[in-house]
């Protein structure tokens, strides 16, 4: 069955209640994701530029989360002039635990939407307006723009439904987990946090998979668009009806 969106507002949509907070998170080195295969022209310096360049600073502040553990900011491509927050974290679960901590003390509004981006993902020019889009879709408090190729073709899928909505710019499609680059209401946000947190404490990677699986059993819808608005840069998984080799090539 598919649901039809309501109280759309016909003009260009604006951030709800202020501006998306957005934390991108980064690293001078990753172990965990050197033996992943990547698109032939892939480098975390094009996905940064890919995010600037489709940022729209009128909408979004951005805030570059940076972990020295293994470098010092000058062996990093972040500009001097970014907005990063430094810190010392040496593995994925610690930095997201420290990126957690420090947005639950900014005390944002709680319908602030924050979106986490990890440093590996590819945008499509207008990305903000679809995520502000997710937002309004019935009951939706989770929202990732990455269309998962792999919800197609993993066994354990085979058996997936989905309810199927629809915005004025695209279908959305309800999913059980996603990665660690999402979108969320700050209230929801800390609603949730405790199970956030605990999915990634005593662990060097966390499980975001399972953690997303526990969110969404209890209730809470997770949505993600078809076809995607970004993707993480695995061509074998990448979010499927996209170029995305092209996309990323304009930023080379």
């Amino acid at each position: 069955m598919i649901w039809g969106w309501r109280n759309f507002r016909e003009k260009k949509l604006l951030p709800p209640l202020g501006r998306i907070q957005i934390f991108s998170r980064h690293c001078i080195s990753s172990c965990i994701s050197q033996h992943k295969k990547r698109f032939d022209q892939f480098s975390r310096e094009i996905c940064y530029r890919n995010l600037l360049y489709t940022l729209e600073p009128q909408k979004a502040d951005i805030t570059f989360f940076l972990d020295l553990a293994k470098g010092k900011r000058a062996d990093h491509f972040l500009r001097e002039t970014d907005p990063v927050v430094e810190f010392r974290g040496g593995t994925e679960a610690s930095s997201f635990l420290q990126l957690l901590d420090y947005v639950e003390k900014l005390k944002l509004h709680p319908q602030t939407v924050v979106y986490f981006v990890e440093d590996d993902y590819l945008h499509r020019d207008g990305w903000i307006d679809i995520l502000l889009e997710g937002f309004s879709v019935e009951g939706a408090e989770y929202v990732t723009l990455y269309d998962h190729r792999d919800k197609y073709f993993l066994p354990m899928y085979k058996n997936l439904t989905s309810k199927i909505f629809f915005t004025p710019s695209c279908h959305w499609r309800t999913i059980p987990s996603t990665t660690h680059t999402f979108a969320v209401r700050y209230e929801t946000l800390m609603r949730d946090l405790p199970i956030h947190r605990k999915y990634s404490e005593g662990r060097k990677i966390s499980a975001d998979h399972e953690k997303f699986s526990h969110l969404t059993k209890r209730g809470a819808r997770l949505i993600s668009p078809m076809p995607g608005w970004s993707t993480h840069a695995e061509p074998d998984f990448a979010s499927p009806c996209v170029d995305w080799d092209k996309l990323l090539n304009t930023y080379v």
